[in-house]
């Protein structure tokens, strides 16, 4: 018999506790499997997954505020040399995804050229990655890279329909130094407010921090280095553990997303710029950082967004979207 079978048949006659201990062995056994850092090359899934966060690490360097030049070349050549091994393991049939990493790679190299930089040993491994794809650099037409916005047209789109609010939406990393108006946080607020949860229950929070404190918070997270000191506001998300059951362990962190992603979309619709930032972390890394800022521990932290007023042009990564097809499957 199998393990998760075992577990099912003695878990609803145990106290709670060992129930949680019973869930916690479910997960660990799951995570041993799927976890996209387990045997990641062995299976396709995990391998495109790694690939398209090191293709977007590529982009978020090209739209930061002040790049180094001639920045991220071990980084394309590390995205390269497993682009090959990609090829060689599951075919290289020039479908989208190979397509879109194509394109980012290109991208890139256009803007070494126009920074004057000189990048031979990539530019012969895009070559060779098109030749085992059957494509000419010139044949990708895939958005890739990066874009120039005006703050304007931002604001104007996020106040039309719903449609054009989220088609309009990018991660910003470009901010003015001034504090965001508390009235646009709160006007966000409330219109976060109304996203659902179970039960309605209602369990999230949100936490504000501004300047310095912000700042150092950001530097503890590590994922906006080069741009963090820019950032005047961020909030963090957070979920009550408190408000779910014992047979609603993950609960907290649905609830928290839909609720994060309602504020990411209304700070938009305010006219402000945001950019949200992973909490998924080991606890080790996250309870010091509530500790720090006084979110007390029976919340989780679900995300971190900085927000704040744009400047007038901004540079964001294009970020192609897979097609649904891709992510969709209809049951009968």
């Amino acid at each position: 018999m199998k393990l998760p079978d075992i577990l099912s048949r003695v878990k609803n006659h145990l106290p709670l506790s060992l129930q949680f201990l019973l869930e916690v062995l479910s997960y660990w056994r799951r995570l041993c499997r799927y976890n996209a850092s387990v045997r990641t090359d062995r299976d396709r899934q995990k391998m495109q997954y790694t690939l398209l966060r090191e293709n977007h690490i590529i982009e978020k360097g090209m739209s930061m505020p002040n790049p180094r030049r001639g920045f991220g070349q071990a980084k394309v050549q590390s995205l390269t040399t497993r682009m090959g091994r990609y090829c060689e393991l599951y075919g290289s049939e020039p479908d989208t995804f190979l397509l879109y990493i194509l394109a980012t790679i290109r991208a890139y190299i256009d803007y070494q050229h126009r920074d004057g930089v000189d990048i031979p040993d990539i530019e012969s491994a895009f070559s060779q990655l098109c030749a085992k794809v059957g494509i000419s650099p010139g044949q990708l037409s895939t958005p890739a890279g990066i874009e120039v916005l005006r703050r304007t047209d931002l604001q104007q789109a996020a106040a039309a329909d719903f449609q054009t609010l989220l088609l309009s939406r990018h991660s910003i990393r470009y901010f003015r130094p001034e504090l965001p108006p508390r009235e646009l946080l709160e006007r966000a607020l409330e219109l976060a407010a109304r996203t659902p949860s179970a039960c309605n229950r209602q369990a999230w929070h949100t936490h504000i921090y501004f300047d310095e404190e912000a700042h150092e918070l950001l530097r503890m997270q590590g994922g906006c280095k080069g741009f963090c000191d820019d950032i005047p506001c961020c909030i963090v998300v957070t979920a009550d553990m408190k408000g779910f059951l014992g047979h609603e362990p993950f609960q907290c962190f649905i609830d928290g997303g839909l609720y994060a992603q309602n504020l990411i979309n209304a700070l938009h619709f305010v006219g402000l710029g945001d950019i949200p930032l992973s909490c998924g972390f080991f606890s080790d890394q996250l309870l010091p950082m509530q500790r720090r800022f006084q979110i007390p521990e029976n919340e989780v932290m679900v995300v971190i967004i900085g927000t704040g007023l744009m400047t007038d042009n901004v540079k964001v990564a294009i970020s192609t979207r897979k097609p649904i097809a891709a992510t969709n499957i209809y049951h009968s």
